[in-house]
């Protein structure tokens, strides 16, 4: 689990967000798709 967590907070960092928990919320809006858009998988 600390793997996956530590993996959002680099994916979010390497995504330019300096707030850790606004990139969450911000991540959160959409839960399906934005979180492939930051991976580049979408």
């Amino acid at each position: 689990m600390s793997s996956l967590r530590n993996l959002a907070i680099n994916a979010l960092r390497g995504a330019g967000h300096r707030n850790i928990a606004a990139g969450i919320r911000h991540a959160s809006y959409k839960p399906f798709t934005r979180p492939l858009d930051l991976l580049g998988i979408a």
